[in-house]
This record gives structure tokens, sequence and C-alpha cells, in this order.
């Protein structure tokens, strides 16, 4: 049965917690101890007005809304039946305002504002001026509104928010086999900085096996003002609230830039450390100070853990223990919302898999997921095969040039995630493209050479680019490796679908053939030593059940 229909005509299968009410609140606070560090992170995820039509004059400042509807963000632009709906239901361009007024500590800065998530292209306007549009539904953009911002008055930030499947845009230009729904689906803010400040960290542990550990933190500064006079970064080190090591570095004199520039302090003497593994996923977090004199102009961090992962030619290896992987792939699939779901519902599906369906693996597919989501694999010592939106279809230049820049703002976003093993960097299921899959295992190897690559195919005959050959076999007895390095990214599930109302003999089935996978991998003395393991795609519930498809290593 085609997965796509499946979900459709048996809703996102079978949710089992109702969804209370609360569960669609998002907070509305600054940002703790930022704001007297120079910055400001104001959520403004609440009091949207929202309408599903296109209406004329929408995007200007004083337009009347009082007739559109209140939402709050994460949104679904529709709900929808719990089964036998129709995609293009939420296939439509839909408009969100939102009214703000900015506190004064924020004059004389400069304002973005930040979206995690909205399907599928977001043109965006600040008090009736167009700032530009977004193409990708499952990665984060930012738009600038200080030079168009009132910071004495009222604001007006308005989004038109096109959910169809347009063919520019991965995944889509043919057939999917999974919904993508509509809406700002994921949580938004301001963010105030000054006209220097920090961008982003990436903040790599090295030697974490080793007497004498060590942080690699590369601070990446953005000057949007020309930079006069030095500053210094302070980076610290910390468990809970205790301080295990400090550095500092310089950030020197520079003319105003649209990129930002990266400069690399190292933590060292940090003593013993704790690591990361799937039973004691312990954390630490790194912050880093944009100091002038005794003043702190910025200030942010990021949470790491000390592991070392990878997959060998014995199987996967975490710490330098082979690890048996088990596995799910799951889609952010929700009943009647789509994939409009805050943090509580995001971390508890993490929750499901580690600790009701004892799986160590998911992958995300077939695409970056919520950060709470991720956020909680980190705490639960869930591993993460992560990949870039796609679904056999492979598009024009233009297209592929948005899926190379899908690769890039993954990476830029997870890169600090301890529980991420694996970047997916081709299009899931595609034909062989060299030119195209070159460029995007290089630009994931260029932003972070810490991480292996995979990309998953379904055929054996593929070309092999990556570090790790992932691949999806539906067949029993599976195939044999043809890499020393390989993994089973799917296999059953959705081959065999089930719902918790089928008849007890389908459900044993559905089970049986999941297990004789399993005792395949574990029992044939050639797997462990030449497979990483294989995953297994069964398809998502919302909140109470696994998710989609899902992978398992050996």
């Amino acid at each position: 049965m085609d997965r796509r229909n499946f979900l459709k005509t048996t809703g996102t299968v079978i949710a089992g917690a109702t969804l209370a009410r609360d569960a669609f609140a998002s907070s509305a606070q600054k940002s703790g101890d930022s704001a007297a560090g120079g910055r400001l992170i104001l959520p403004i995820n609440r009091n949207w007005r929202y309408n599903r039509k296109f209406v004329e004059g929408a995007h200007e400042a004083k337009f009347d809304d009082a007739a559109f509807e209140r939402v709050v963000v994460p949104h679904t632009n529709v709900k929808l039946p719990w089964h036998s709906f129709d995609d293009k239901d939420y296939e439509f361009v839909s408009i969100y305002r939102r009214r703000f007024k900015l506190p004064p500590e924020a004059r004389g800065r400069h304002v973005f504002v930040d979206f995690e998530g909205v399907m599928t292209a977001s043109t965006v306007w600040i008090n009736g001026v167009k700032l530009g549009e977004y193409k990708g539904g499952y990665t984060p953009f930012s738009f600038d509104l200080t030079p168009h911002i009132n910071f004495a008055g009222e604001n007006v930030l308005a989004v038109d928010v096109d959910s169809s499947e347009r063919p520019d845009i991965p995944p889509f230009g043919y057939q999917i086999d999974y919904l993508t729904f509509g809406g700002i689906y994921r949580e938004v803010a301001l963010r105030v900085v000054p006209g220097t400040f920090i961008e982003n960290i990436f903040a790599k542990p090295k030697d974490v096996m080793s007497a004498s550990p060590r942080v690699e933190v590369d601070c990446f500064v953005q000057h949007l003002e020309e930079l006069r006079e030095p500053l210094t970064l302070e980076v610290e080190l910390r468990d809970g609230k205790q301080v295990l090591a400090k550095a500092t570095g310089q950030v020197a004199a520079s003319a105003a830039t649209t990129e930002s520039v990266a400069h690399s302090v190292v933590l060292e003497n940090l003593g013993t450390v704790k690591l990361w593994d799937l039973t004691n996923p312990n954390l630490y977090s790194v912050h880093v100070r944009l100091v002038r004199g005794t003043r702190v102009v910025d200030q942010d961090s990021r949470r790491i853990g000390f592991r070392q992962a990878e997959f060998t030619d014995h199987g996967f290896e975490l710490n330098g223990k082979v690890i048996k992987l088990r596995g799910l792939d799951r889609h952010q699939t929700f009943p009647f919302v789509g994939q409009a779901m805050p943090a509580k519902p995001q971390r508890r599906d993490a929750e499901i898999l580690r600790k009701k369906l004892k799986c160590n693996i998911v992958r995300t597919s077939h695409y970056p997921q919520s950060r709470h989501f991720l956020d909680a694999c980190d705490e639960m010592g869930l591993l993460v095969l992560e990949e870039i939106p796609g679904w056999q279809h492979i598009g024009d230049e233009p297209w592929k040039l948005i899926a190379i820049d899908n690769v890039g703002r993954m990476i830029r976003r997870d890169w600090n995630h301890p529980s991420i093993i694996l970047w997916g960097v081709r299009i899931n299921e595609s034909l062989d493209d060299h030119d195209f899959y070159v460029r995007t295992n290089a630009a994931a190897h260029k932003l972070d050479p810490t991480r292996q690559t995979g990309g998953i195919r379904y055929f054996q005959e593929s070309e092999f680019l990556e570090d790790v050959f992932t691949m999806n076999d539906f067949g029993f007895p599976l195939k044999p490796p043809n890499h020393p390095r390989y993994l089973i990214t799917e296999f059953a599930g959705h081959t065999f679908p089930t719902k918790t109302i089928d008849d007890k003999e389908r459900l044993m089935e559905h089970t049986v053939r999941h297990a004789r996978v399993h005792d395949q991998l574990a029992s044939d003395p050639n797997m462990p030593a030449a497979s990483a393991g294989a995953l297994s795609t069964t398809t998502r519930t919302a909140t109470s059940a696994a998710a989609t498809a899902f992978v398992t290593t050996v």
C-alpha cells in the first residue's frame, strides 16, 4: 500500500493521547540571561492574526485585521479530520499578521525575525515593505527588519504562506510519500542584537577518549557595522553552574560585512569529563561572551556532549564500543494539526521512542525536524540520523541549489547536538546524480568535519560518495552488505501496514516481519562485522506511538 495514501486514509494512524488544549500554548518571554549581555530574544508566538485567503492591502501596517482569526504559533493553516482528507485541503496561500512594539533597550540595535519552520514558501513584509521570499518548509530562516522598524511605536509583521506543493522547492516536483501540511508550524522570535554580534557557535569536543580532552570552539561573529576597535571573546565550558575551563580570543577591527567570520578558541585542561552515551547522556554547555573592556557586548551559549561516534568496518562504535542499533524513522505528523506541535509533544515522541519502544536511534525522515525533538534526543541518549528534505525526485539546478542550501541550514542549526551521528545528504531513494551529490557531500564535510555522511538509496549499485552506505532494503532475507560501512535505513514497516484496530493475526504478522529481520542481523556472523545495522519503517503515530520510517542498525 502506498505510504502517502495510507496516511491520508487513516489520519496519522494510531494517535493515542488526547491533545490537551494547553499543548498548543507557546511561551512569550525574554531570553533570561541574554538580555543583560547585549541581545534580546523576544518570542512572538501568541497574538497572531490569520486569514485563509489573501486580502488586498493586508500587508499594510494600517490594515484592519479585526476580522482575522486570532491564533497561536505553532499553527496549522487548516485543521484536518482524523482521516479521509485530501492533501489539496491544505495547499493554499494564507496570510499571517503580528503587531508588536519593541522595548526601549532595542533602540540603536539590529532587529531580526527568526522563523524556525514555515510550510512551504514564505514572503515576509514589515510595515508594508516586502523583505523577500524564503523557499523551504523544514529549515530556519531570518530577515533583517532594522531599516523599516518603528522603534518608537507599533510595527506590523505580515507573512504570505504558500503551502502548495511547488515544483521549484524540495521535496516537491513529482510525488512524495508523506504529507507536508501548511502554516507557520514552528516557533517565531525577534532577535535584537548589537552591530557586532555572535551569529553562531560550533563547539567541537576533541580527543574525548584520551586523558587530555579539549573543545575547539568556532565563534562566528557578524559585523553589520564597522568595528573600529578590537573586541575580546571569552569562552567557558560549564558543567551545570560549575566552570570547568576558560579561554579567550580576539576579534580584530573590521569593516562591515555580509558574512560572519569564524574565530577559533580552544578550551583545554578540562580534567575528567563524563562521556555522553546511551545510558548516561551527560551534557555540558559552552558559553561565549563578546566583550569590550569590561562591558559585555553580546553573549550566547550552546549545549554539547563528549562522545566519539563513528561507523567502522566493525559496525557502529560509540566511545570505542560496538553498539547494535535499533530504531525507527520519524515523521513529524500529528492528528488534526499536521506538523504544528510545540515543545512538549515533540519531546514526548523522543521519550516514546527511547523509553517505551527501546529504540536507540531515530532517522528524521525525510527532513530536519523540531529542535525540541532533537534536544530531547540529546537528553535521553537517542541517536539521530538527520537528512535533508526530499523523496526520490531531483529537480533542476535552482531546485538543487535549494537542496544544497538545506544541507547548510540543517548542519549549522544542529551541529552541536551530540545525539546526531550522521548527516543524510542525498534525496531519499533518488537515482544517482554524481555532480549534485559531490556538492551536497562536500558541503557537509566542509561545514562539519566531525561527522560522517550518508545518503539513503534503494539499490546497491548506487555510486558510493559518502562515508556510510545507507540503504533501504524491504526484502527478506536482507541483501548481504556491499560495503564495510553499511546501514540499512528502512525495512519492513509500511510494506505491511497495521493499525490498532487490526485483528490479532495481522498485528502478529507485522511483529514477526520485524523480528526476523532483527534476528538475521543479530545471528549472521558476517552482518555485525560488515554492517552497522538496519532501520525499520513503521508508520508514525502521534504523541503515543512510534514514528514513521525508522532506522535500525546491528
